[in-house]
């Protein structure tokens, strides 16, 4: 790592603070204009400047209507939540903590909104907080105290809070530089965000990791840095059975193509190409931070995708950790090989999964087919993939299904005996990258496979350029509405 950079992130840091102060400035929230002009509490000359300044209303909605000193303000944020799309305010949100007057507010809602809106609202608020950066981060005194929502349930607050801490871990993760990321410091990083957590970690590397990971050493041996897979559980204490969650990220630290290299242009976002271990991570300590009623697996496969002696070539043969004799396609395609190992792994154990979800940067067939910003899924689970979508759609958080058409599964054949890990289609490789992965699932097992982006392109407000976690609260909410 190099030690002469600074990287300064945020960490636990979204605008929100518990001061009660009677020099915090006010700021009221609402529907419509009309509303804030019958509150009894304004008196008529704030009405007057009220009235005056609707008309030189800002493109932002918000309008100034008193500056008791230097530091302290009354201001009026209008708030157009939408009946069909929760994004709307989750957009305002953010935008209005961009531009409202650095201070700490003490937010008064109006009555009309439902504690959905007001969740959203903070949540929104928490997302445009973010900020990563090599340069010194200026204190920004932009809060919400939180203390003045006085009939918004705790409960929904430190929900709001994890969510946004697992948000944050993930973005700062995939943001980091690849030399701040190699798989063993990657490794150092992962136990900093468990460290706190009453949960085992274990790491398999070394002298018998070969024989153990066939597949993950084969894609990580032309590396400097070994390839490794790290293993976190978190088990409830219950004599009650617990269901059984196994989260899977694909930890490549740098992915240069390996002997397919990759062009120049294509290697420049190469850094997030560990961006489903990345999500992983952040689901995995958001739902030990909520205490989800189940029993939590974490597994990442960290490899590096370099070029040397050491490479795999294509066309290599090698046999998967459950025997599976694979043929190296394209090098280019490592992540299929470093998941297939652990997908068998992670179903060894007595007590089989109820499910298995995956992320992955996989394939750029599944950018073409849905673009950057809406990753593609697959699953087994006709009951899973209705839930998944629905919560895709009420969270925010797009995701599409595409089908495992088996159909194709004949493009990873070989007259070899061993199957293909790219296949020989040239079309559909979004679909046969995870057919290949299928071949490594039980036929008893729920499985979920995301192939995501995890990177945003432009920036917007509250989703800054940059790392992104795609899939975290849709598939968050979904393992809390089957399993917890």
């Amino acid at each position: 790592m190099e030690k002469n950079l600074i990287i300064k992130i945020n960490k636990n840091f979204f605008g929100f603070n518990n001061k009660n102060n009677k020099l915090n400035s006010i700021l009221y929230v609402v529907e419509n204009y009309s509303e804030f002009l019958q509150k009894n509490t304004i008196n008529e000359s704030k009405k007057k400047y009220f009235k005056k300044a609707i008309k030189k209303n800002t493109q932002l909605d918000i309008i100034y209507i008193s500056e008791i000193t230097d530091d302290i303000f009354e201001a009026v944020l209008l708030l157009k939540p939408s009946k069909i799309h929760r994004k709307s305010t989750i957009d305002q949100a953010a935008k209005a903590a961009k531009y409202i007057h650095n201070t700490t507010w003490n937010v008064n809602f109006s009555p009309k909104f439902n504690n959905e809106v007001i969740y959203d609202f903070l949540f929104g608020w928490g997302l445009s907080f973010y900020k990563f950066t090599i340069e010194k981060i200026k204190d920004n005194i932009k809060y919400l105290n939180l203390k003045s929502l006085e009939k918004f349930p705790l409960k929904l607050i430190e929900k709001c809070k994890s969510e946004l801490t697992g948000i944050y871990i993930a973005r700062n993760l995939i943001n980091l530089p690849p030399n701040f990321l190699n798989p063993s410091e990657y490794e150092k990083q992962i136990f900093k965000v468990f460290k706190n957590e009453k949960v085992k970690l274990k790491v398999f590397r070394g002298k018998n990791f070969k024989k153990s990971f066939p597949l993950i050493d084969f894609v990580g041996r032309a590396s400097e840095h070994e390839p490794r897979l790290i293993e976190i559980t978190f088990n409830q204490t219950s004599k009650r059975k617990k269901p059984n969650v196994v989260l899977i990220g694909k930890g490549i630290t740098f992915d240069s193509g390996g002997l397919d290299l990759k062009p120049s242009s294509s290697m420049l976002l190469m850094k997030k190409d560990m961006a489903g271990s990345a999500i992983a991570i952040a689901l995995a300590k958001t739902i030990i931070s909520l205490n989800y009623k189940i029993n939590l697996k974490l597994l990442i496969p960290i490899a590096e995708n370099f070029v040397s002696h050491k490479s795999m070539r294509p066309m290599d043969i090698v046999y998967s950790r459950n025997k599976t004799p694979v043929e190296i396609g394209n090098t280019d395609a490592e992540g299929r090989l470093i998941l297939a190992d652990t997908l068998t792994f992670s179903q060894e154990s007595k007590s089989k999964p109820d499910l298995i979800v995956d992320f992955a940067t996989l394939t750029g067939a599944a950018r073409v087919a849905l673009g950057t910003e809406m990753p593609a899924f697959f699953s087994n689970n006709k009951h899973i993939t209705k839930t998944i979508i629905e919560n895709s759609i009420k969270f925010v958080d797009p995701l599409w299904e595409l089908p495992l058409f088996t159909s194709y599964e004949r493009h990873l054949k070989n007259d070899n005996g061993s199957i293909s890990s790219t296949g020989f289609s040239g079309t559909g490789g979004a679909i046969t990258a995870a057919l290949f992965l299928k071949k490594f699932v039980e036929k008893n097992i729920n499985w979920v496979h995301i192939d995501l982006m995890g990177w945003n392109l432009h920036s917007r407000a509250g989703f800054p350029k940059g790392g992104e976690a795609m899939s975290f609260r849709a598939i968050l909410e979904s393992i809390n509405e089957l399993y917890n």
